[in-house]
């Protein structure tokens, strides 16, 4: 008995104690953390639906417009606003509710993240602006996170000078690599060369732990390589064009500098200018067999597999010393390589053009003809697929396909174009893709299709939703209209109290001595279980508002209607305006394109009379035998 008592107590103490745990649940402020509707807006935002975050915290707001809530709310409210791509808006809220905030380092943090937003819309007068107001109460925290984005914004506008001056004022041991390799590049612009250089290097040394570590790593020796080939320093490009892989983004550009590097002058050793904050060498920089110095390994440069491998029938060389037949022997190898990958590419068309050339000096003048013609109808290919590119991006198609397979996501700012359709125009527009310019443009496109599809919906909801009020309000008034036709008990009494008073009432007066009877009632005459009062309470009706200043679910719902009309014709305008901007910038692309492949087939065509017209002067004593 007592096991079973004690038992109902811990089963009632415990049911009590999730009732008071049910009782504080529901008791929150509006507006605090523990407001549902605030977490589930931080639920929303999490998942990338900012407009929905943004719209549940801007209700919230809505219900007490004159309460001030606490910062945490408008830091959320600014963040959701500014991730869906409204800096205007989220701007205001920095400004007039979280200034006086007595968190400095969540106001630095919003106002970094306001002042990357300009920048990576290339508005860098605004992102200067705001870097400049923020700088002036930072805390130490965020000091090397305001020296990146200042120097990234300086580095657009061409201020090396100023971008390397910060940088070099960054602590080394909190510099990413990322802002190391915009110093060497800051470095070199601004003219100090030898540290530029530096930097750069130590950069191309670096050992990858992920994929943006491995592409920078092959950038900055990429950056590093065309410099040294600029400054006619070819023996020092060659290996550094080297440490790039074979397969990556940035690997047609490498080959083709590296068979430039070779037909370069040598150049002399390079000194080394230090920093101050130098580490020891990196020697597993080479993390990778797949890196074009593989290319370069003793045997695949020194036999004649090079030419077996580019289609060459042997030939006697036209009076070429050994040590310039190595060179262009040399220059071969990244280049045979290099034309096997897609033409579309333009490093591949340079290639194409620079075999023949190679081949002209070595002598081979059959051979260089039959390159030229094969690098002649691969240019003239392109230029046809980049006329068919052109033709898609002026009939809007292109847009409307990058933006098809994601068309609802509320993603915003942080939308990316994670894949690229099918389409002729995207393989030649894969470098402008990834510029902030068009991709900010893609992203505004976007958003305003999809506010447009929100508000078709509404407009969809709301028209459902007057259907069904008007039909049911007419039901309702046909069947909660009061009958007063008296029953034929009804009748039958009242004819017999007019019998018995000397009247002889009728039909319609019936009506009246019913409601008479009625109204009685409630004011107590001749009710019997009435109070007793001294004078009757007369009873009116109140006057019924006119329809002009009746606001009920109706009226609320044709209000909406109409803001969504007058809406959808402005975002059809800036989808418009969007659209078209987006094809500008992909039409300057492909022209600018089509310019450079005019430029190649001219040459090419030159270089092809030129080898018909020496033919024609005399015998060739380079042919293939």
């Amino acid at each position: 008995m007592k096991r079973l008592l004690g038992f109902v107590l811990a089963v009632a103490s415990g049911a009590a104690a999730a009732a008071d745990v049910g009782n504080a649940a529901n008791i929150y402020t509006p507006g605090g953390d523990n407001d549902p509707r605030v977490r589930s807006a931080q639920y929303l935002a999490g998942n990338n639906r900012f407009l929905s975050a943004a719209a549940l915290l801007r209700e919230v707001q809505a219900e007490a417009p004159q309460k001030r809530f606490a910062p945490p709310y408008y830091r959320d409210l600014a963040a959701d606003t500014l991730s869906f791509g409204l800096p205007q808006r989220a701007e205001v809220i920095y400004r007039e509710q979280i200034a006086d905030a007595k968190d400095p380092l969540s106001l630095a943090q919003a106002r970094l993240r306001l002042a990357d937003f300009y920048y990576q819309r290339a508005y860098y007068q605004q992102a200067s602006t705001e870097l400049s107001t923020v700088r002036q109460q930072l805390p130490p925290a965020l000091l090397i996170n305001w020296q990146d984005l200042q120097s990234r914004v300086l580095l657009a506008q061409g201020r090396f000078g100023e971008a390397a001056d910060i940088l070099t004022q960054a602590s080394s041991g909190d510099m990413t690599d990322f802002m190391r390799y915009n110093l060497g590049v800051a470095l070199i612009n601004d003219g100090r060369v030898g540290q530029g250089v530096n930097m750069l290097d130590r950069v191309g040394r670096l050992t990858p732990t992920d994929s943006d570590s491995l592409a920078l790593r092959d950038k900055a020796n990429l950056t590093l390589g065309y410099h040294f080939l600029k400054t006619q320093q070819g023996g020092t490009a060659v290996p550094i064009f080297g440490r790039v892989r074979t397969e990556g983004p940035y690997s047609n550009k490498a080959l083709l500098g590296l068979g430039w590097a070779y037909l370069a002058p040598r150049g002399s050793k390079q000194k080394k200018a230090e920093l101050g904050d130098e580490t020891p060498p990196d020697q597993t920089a080479f993390t990778s067999f797949a890196t074009i110095g593989v290319l370069l390994r003793p045997g695949y440069i020194d036999s004649d597999s090079i030419y077996k491998r580019a289609k060459m029938t042997p030939f006697h060389l036209n009076g070429r010393s050994a040590d310039e037949e190595a060179q262009l022997r040399q220059a071969l190898v990244p280049w045979v390589e290099l034309t096997s990958r897609d033409s579309i590419d333009p490093a591949v068309q340079e290639g194409l053009l620079a075999i023949p050339y190679v081949l002209d000096r070595l002598g081979a003048h059959i051979q260089a003809q039959q390159y030229y013609e094969r690098a002649i109808a691969s240019l003239e290919e392109t230029r046809t697929r980049l006329d068919s590119a052109e033709e898609h991006v002026r009939s809007g198609r292109m847009v409307k396909t990058m933006i098809d397979h994601d068309p609802t996501a509320e993603s915003g700012w942080m939308w990316k174009l994670k894949s690229l359709p099918d389409a002729p125009e995207t393989f030649y527009l894969q470098t402008l893709l990834a510029e902030n310019s068009f991709q900010e443009a893609l992203k505004n496109f976007r958003d305003t299709r999809l506010l447009q599809s929100h508000l078709e919906i509404w407009k969809k909801r709301l028209g459902d939703l007057q259907h069904t009020y008007q039909s049911r309000n007419g039901q309702e008034q046909d069947q909660d209209r009061p009958d007063l036709t008296p029953t034929p008990l009804q009748a039958s009494n009242a004819r017999a109290a007019a019998v018995e008073a000397g009247e002889t009432p009728d039909a319609a007066a019936a009506k009246q001595l019913q409601l008479a009877n009625h109204l009685a009632a409630y004011n107590g005459q001749g009710s019997p279980d009435g109070p007793d009062s001294e004078a009757p309470v007369p009873l009116q009706l109140a006057k019924s508002p006119g329809a002009e200043q009746f606001v009920g679910p109706f009226e609320h719902m044709q209000v909406l209607r109409t803001r969504i009309d007058a809406l959808l014709p402005q975002l059809a305008a800036a989808e418009q305006t969007q659209g078209t901007l987006l094809q500008n910038i992909a039409l300057d692309d492909l022209e600018k394109q089509k310019t450079v492949n005019e430029k190649l087939l001219t040459e090419s065509r030159f270089a092809l009379a030129r080898i018909y017209d020496s033919e024609l002067k005399g015998p060739n004593t380079g042919d293939s035998k």
